[in-house]
């Protein structure tokens, strides 16, 4: 690290040096730390794969190395090495019989996480966007007994829209969003990746109010199936281009927000690749809780 940071620090010089830097004559072109676009960075390997080991926690206490090869598809010989870089770090612990559990940091980030955790400012931005995104209106229910209730809500922009009010209790009907809470109700099952989220989502028309149509996708955290996440709006405008591309957009948003509030697996596998890069089949990971 210090190595890294030296050559840093000569880069830097270098830059000045030439008259590229801040002080020199050339206008500095955005860095990679910027990415002012929004792009997403290209995910570090050995990250990853470290992240990998610490995910397969997730559903078992303590792992054998064979057990981890298995799970994450690395080589023992690979693993060895991360597993004795993560113990140094504190985020695995070697134990009496040979197999391998999270270690002590772990429990403190996991308290740091419960302190600091606040729903709403995970699904209300994801809303927000959302909405924009549609140009309808953007809602997250949950199921309360035998009815739904409407927890956000981000109204849309247009004159013409469904009107609902955040906390509303309604009647489960046929539409989408009465569907899901239904199909996922009580589930521990997540996705176990991120892509092919669309195949979870689900449009309906002139059900239960015969002017309103919607789409929606289920929303996982680190227990299984939370709650739903929708778009609505008159049945006008919800045509088969436009509830294409509202599907599209609302299985991106509900995988971001899943993986937000861990519901969805880290993808492993012996080829090492990201999640995003993984597809999820009908099959859903089941939560160990």
């Amino acid at each position: 690290m210090a190595r890294a940071a030296s050559k840093r620090v000569s880069a830097a010089r270098g830059g000045r040096a030439r008259g590229t830097g801040a002080t020199g004559g050339k206008a500095v072109r955005g860095g990679r730390s910027g990415r002012a676009d929004g792009a997403e960075a290209k995910p570090i390997a050995a990250v990853v794969r470290a992240l990998q080991v610490v995910a397969a926690f997730r559903t078992s206490p303590r792992l054998a190395l064979s057990e981890l090869s298995r799970r994450t598809g690395l080589f023992k010989s690979t693993l060895l090495r991360i597993l004795a870089t993560l113990e140094q770090s504190g985020f695995v612990m070697r134990l009496a019989d040979g197999q391998y559990g999270l270690g002590g940091i772990v429990y403190e980030l996991g308290a740091g996480y419960v302190a600091a955790f606040r729903l709403e400012e995970i699904i209300k931005p994801a809303l927000a966007r959302l909405s924009e995104a549609t140009g309808e209106s953007a809602a997250f229910y949950v199921r309360l007994g035998e009815k739904r209730q409407c927890l956000f809500r981000v109204d849309s922009p247009q004159t013409v829209r469904a009107v609902i009010v955040v906390g509303q209790i309604l009647d489960l009907d046929g539409a989408a969003t009465s569907v899901l809470l239904n199909r996922h109700a009580g589930s521990a099952e997540r996705p176990a990746a991120m892509n092919g989220y669309e195949r979870l989502c689900l449009a309906t028309s002139g059900i239960g109010d015969p002017q309103t149509a919607s789409v929606a996708a289920p929303v996982f955290d680190t227990r299984g199936f939370l709650g739903v996440v929708n778009v609505s709006g008159p049945v006008n405008r919800f045509t088969a281009a436009n509830v294409a591309r509202f599907r599209s957009e609302l299985a991106r948003v509900a995988a971001r927000v899943s993986s937000a509030l861990g519901g969805i697996g880290m993808a492993t596998g012996a080829s090492g690749r990201g999640v995003a890069e993984l597809d999820v089949e009908a099959p859903l990971a089941r939560s160990a809780s």
